[in-house]
């Protein structure tokens, strides 16, 4: 994720253009038509794969897998590999120029703009068409704390109508999601709540918000921050 980022962006983690992704993903042999099956690392469960998993999709992959804990599949008895990272695959020059051109530029219809949820916020004959969710700690979401490993420059609380929803409620114990029956009664970081609705069987147009936080409390007025303090 931290490479296959917009390095002139500064907010962390944001897309890449096509042209960057394109490049990213064939210094490493990855076509546009491979099965792509993404997984977190033993020990977190599930965190970042939904998000690189969301981005591949976003940049046109169409066969793309999220593993629900790779934990569990080892302890399930399937096959794993050791020792070092395949090498990627060699390519020419002229194979590098071309690499952009196999990733067209995608919808922009699953990534919100600041400016477009701004004004959505803004607009009161928007209200009740778009529901915004929220999938950073409750202490974030609140402003009453800053969470373990957060930044204590950017300023805490959340944006007006949103609901917090962290991305770990939606995961059992085991670091897996929970059953869909428990996520649809549940009610629901953001692609791993975008994820959990879609296992969940719900049927909903979503858009995730790239530039997240970051952005919104670097460049929004105090009243356009929400907080709750109440314990």
């Amino acid at each position: 994720m931290d490479a296959a980022r917009d390095a002139n962006s500064p907010y962390p983690m944001m897309l890449p253009s096509s042209a960057q992704f394109a490049t990213y993903m064939a210094e490493r042999g990855i076509r546009p038509d491979d099965v792509l099956v993404i997984y977190d690392t033993f020990e977190t469960g599930l965190r970042l794969s939904p998000r690189v998993a969301w981005a591949c999709q976003h940049f046109g992959h169409k066969n793309v897998h999220v593993l629900n804990n790779f934990a569990n599949y080892v302890k399930e008895g399937f096959p794993v590999a050791s020792g070092q990272m395949r090498t990627p695959v060699s390519s020419t020059t002229s194979e590098m120029d071309e690499a952009p051109s196999i990733y067209p530029d995608p919808e922009a219809d699953n990534v919100i703009t600041f400016e477009h949820l701004r004004c959505m916020i803004k607009d009161p004959s928007q209200k009740g068409n778009f529901q915004i969710i929220d999938a950073r700690p409750n202490d974030l979401f609140s402003g009453r704390a800053a969470a373990n490993g957060a930044s204590t420059s950017v300023r805490l609380g959340h944006m007006p109508s949103a609901i917090n929803v962290p991305f770990d409620s939606v995961l059992g114990l085991d670091k897996t999601f929970l059953p869909p029956a428990e996520l649809r009664d549940h009610g629901v970081t953001a692609a791993v709540v975008d994820l959990a609705l879609r296992v969940a069987g719900l049927n909903v147009k979503t858009s995730l918000y790239d530039g997240s936080w970051s952005e919104w409390a670097d460049r929004v007025d105090e009243d356009e921050i929400s907080k709750d303090t109440k314990a």
